[in-house]
């Protein structure tokens, strides 16, 4: 990584890129502050200052720490990850709390916030963590639409055998999208005015559970019962439409095959929950610094499931282990 992040120093300076680059991934390995890693690191070793590494990471350019550090979790994934492989899109956002700018983006309150800093993701999902893996990620800003990032994700990974999305990406633009890059899609539909008449129309006879449906491309919508349906629910709650462009022959097979490939989608939502275990924990409102912490933790969350993965013959690596073995 330290190849990666072009740290720039001064021919006199006492700490080098390598000794930055240490103090960075020691405190996203133990998930605590630059402050208190630092801190903590200084008892072995002489490191640089918590001031002087959080000054150093400020300066570097935002493009080319996305670029340098999507290529170097690339290159550490490239034996595992590959064309075939079933993968998520999503966006996971970070609460903010200091001044709006363009770099913040807004969506539902949650943890006292309505403002966040946004990440959008493509991870490979499997039904054991050691499949799961972060291939690219992209910052979101207030400019970019959700077609760009799409577009950009799929650009600078390995295609997918099937995508899975939320219904935040049910949208016509995302669908004209994915058809026109031949992409296979699942996606949940909106419950709009229209989904809801469809849905209802389903209960009552009068349309069946697999159909075309017209979103600028055509694709078909899948009416499945919801697994987790409560008796006193409505009835158009019951169930759950999914659209996508992959097809049977037989209907009743798509009925019974693409929700059960759609729960793969939920992978991405544990991988992301681990992911904040390996980041550096900070209040620090410059974004460079953010999208650096961020990315380092899934890079270094990437690199305990390639190790477990390459020696699950022998023994488990818990993260523990896999932590404790990395600042050995």
């Amino acid at each position: 990584m330290k190849e990666s992040l072009d740290i720039k120093v001064a021919k006199n300076s006492k700490y080098m890129n390598e000794d930055i680059v240490k103090s960075l991934i020691y405190v996203s390995l133990n998930n605590t502050s630059a402050e208190s890693g630092s801190k903590d690191l200084a008892k072995d070793m002489d490191v640089p200052s918590p001031d002087v590494v959080l000054r150093r990471l400020k300066a570097l350019d935002l493009s080319n720490v996305i670029n340098a550090l999507n290529k170097a979790n690339m290159k550490l994934v490239k034996k595992h990850a590959r064309d075939g492989m079933k993968m998520a899109i999503d966006y996971t956002e970070e609460p903010y709390y200091g001044k709006i700018d363009m770099y913040v983006t807004r969506n539902k309150y949650k943890s006292g916030a309505d403002v966040f800093h946004t990440f959008a993701t493509i991870s490979v999902v499997g039904k054991v963590e050691r499949e799961r893996l972060t291939l690219y990620s992209l910052p979101v800003t207030r400019l970019d639409t959700k077609e760009e990032i799409v577009r950009e994700l799929l650009k600078n990974s390995p295609r997918p055998s099937l995508l899975l999305m939320d219904r935040g990406f049910f949208t016509i633009e995302i669908i004209k999208l994915l058809t026109e890059m031949g992409i296979k899609f699942i996606i949940p539909a909106v419950r709009n005015e229209r989904v809801k008449r469809v849905i209802d129309d389903y209960i009552h006879g009068m349309m069946p559970a697999v159909f075309e449906y017209e979103m600028g491309s055509k694709v078909y919508m899948v009416i499945a019962k919801k697994r987790n349906a409560k008796e006193d629910d409505r009835p158009v709650d019951k169930y759950i439409p999914l659209v996508t462009n992959v097809k049977f022959d037989d209907p009743q097979e798509m009925v019974a095959v693409i929700p059960e490939e759609y729960r793969y989608r939920w992978e991405i939502e544990t991988s992301y929950r681990v992911e904040d275990g390996f980041e550096t924990k900070t209040t620090s409102r410059n974004f460079t610094l953010r999208v650096i912490y961020f990315m380092v933790g899934y890079i270094l969350y990437n690199s305990w499931i390639i190790a477990e993965a390459e020696t699950i013959k022998y023994r488990e690596i818990t993260a523990y282990v896999f932590r404790k073995t990395i600042e050995s």
